[in-house]
């Protein structure tokens, strides 16, 4: 990467990052918490939680990236597409409503889950409307905004729930964190909006139906996407319970937390615009930043995901307590997601880029048909092991496509680039299983996890060499 491209990415980076960890660690004490407290308490939240997220994903997400096109093509004025895009999210928003609520009347969840999904659940919809400010902003490079506005939020809602829990609160009364959170951010994005109102000149009504005629592809393409991710949850509920989804989700948690860290501050918040830009104005130079950060993702997947398979014994029961011996025997397997998801939502990010959201939109449905499939099949058979199985085969599967799909239109990935993330993996293995033969299981896995290091050290000083100076 060349210094004009890399200057100020790892500000950027850190000032979200600076965000995201304190709403992830607000986030982090209220769950453990709640699942120290009560294991099926915590499992009703975390459904509640998946809920909220499909109904966002399904206002919001694919409508973004395209938002973010919009901006960075100036096919009209930001204003005007911002009251667009939001009336268009708006409409969205109350029909996927309708929908969860359906759902879970269908389902026959009890009155204090049905109550739990709809407070969490409607709130997390309603970030739809504060995450177009938030593109506004990364269109601008004004990412400090952004992350300042995301730590207020976050302190405030999840200070809450603290809060409520500590003092004895019901689990509806400390469910209450996530629409204190949202509403300090929708105050901020409706005093934009109004103002958008004022400014644009151009029709409302038919600019909306030409937004959603280019849009619902992106649409469909995010639901078919948080859908497959999140069918496991519900299968889970219907053959075992909140106790089953509380396994599940306790570590889960991790596994998708850190893969969406990744994906959503450094891909989707920083490189993204950079990705969509550069297919503009310099297609020589997307290419040789798509596989410069093919490979950085790569090692940085490498030693988190070791570290989530080797210390699953010690992380569990130090984060959740004892109660959560199942999600301690799954893990390993669950964080072979880490990989196959930074993979993929690199290639994710470029197909789109490139105007490819349909062949993504195929790849997609095809995800949640078979994930679908194998939750049928598997979960009421092995319940945790089938959902465990099902997800990683759903994961690998989507992965092979996308990043197959770049493999073809880009050569992302080359054998000079993956010999040494290869043989960094062979390292390490060759190391642990010594280690472990030998009696020095722990020395053994610390040796592997410093070689994965250096190797994460290595790419990121060949990828960046102005900022690693």
């Amino acid at each position: 990467m060349n210094a004009p491209l890399s200057q100020g990415i790892l500000r950027r980076v850190a000032t979200l990052l600076a965000a995201q960890w304190l709403g992830d660690g607000l986030q982090a004490v209220f769950l453990l918490l709640l699942a120290r407290s009560a294991v099926d308490a915590y499992g009703n939240v975390m459904l509640a939680m998946s809920m909220g997220q499909i109904l966002l994903f399904c206002a919001e997400f694919g409508i973004n990236q395209h938002f973010m096109l919009l901006l960075v093509k100036r096919s009209a004025t930001p204003s005007a597409v911002f009251r667009q895009i939001t009336v268009l999210k708006g409409a969205l928003l109350l029909l996927g409503s309708g929908c969860m609520a359906a759902f879970c009347l269908w389902q026959g969840y009890n009155p204090q889950l049905l109550v739990l999904v709809l407070i969490i659940g409607l709130s997390f919809g309603l970030d739809a409307l504060v995450n177009s400010y938030y593109v506004i902003c990364q269109s601008l490079g004004r990412q400090d905004m952004e992350g300042r506005l995301r730590g207020v939020a976050a302190l405030m809602g999840y200070g809450f729930g603290i809060v409520a829990l500590m003092a004895g609160a019901s689990p509806v009364v400390a469910a209450l964190f996530k629409p204190v959170e949202t509403l300090v951010g929708l105050a901020v994005s409706l005093k934009l909006l109004r103002r958008s109102w004022k400014i644009s000149t151009l029709p409302l009504w038919r600019s909306v139906r030409d937004t959603w005629n280019e849009t619902k592809v992106f649409t469909l393409m995010a639901l078919a996407a948080i859908l497959y991710n999140k069918i496991n949850i519900f299968f889970l509920q219907r053959h075992g319970g909140a106790w089953a989804v509380a396994q599940y989700s306790a570590t889960w948690q991790l596994v998708d937390g850190i893969a969406a860290l990744a994906s959503n501050i450094l891909l989707g918040r920083v490189l993204f615009p950079l990705f969509a830009k550069l297919w503009v104005t310099a297609p020589e130079q997307f290419a040789s930043k798509a596989k410069e950060q093919a490979v950085l993702m790569a090692a940085l997947a490498l030693p988190v995901m070791f570290v989530l398979m080797a210390g699953s014994g010690f992380i569990i029961p130090l984060v959740y307590g004892n109660q959560y011996a199942e999600a301690v025997r799954v893990q390993p397997w669950l964080a072979l997601c880490l990989l196959l998801s930074f993979m993929h939502n690199l290639a994710y990010y470029l197909l789109l880029s490139m105007g490819r959201q349909k062949l993504v939109l195929g790849f997609f449905v095809a995800g949640l048909a078979l994930n679908a499939t194998l939750c049928a099949w598997l979960i009421p058979l092995t319940l945790l092991d089938g959902a465990v199985a099902a997800i990683v085969i759903t994961k690998a599967f989507v992965a092979l496509l996308t990043v197959g799909a770049c493999q073809r239109f880009l050569g992302l990935l080359t054998w000079k680039g993956l010999r040494p993330m290869l043989l960094s993996m062979a390292g390490a293995a060759t190391l642990t299983v010594g280690g472990s033969l030998l009696g020095q299981a722990l020395p053994g896995q610390i040796l592997a996890l410093l070689l994965l290091l250096a190797h994460l050290w290595r790419s990121w000083r060949t990828a960046n060499p102005t900022e690693a100076c």
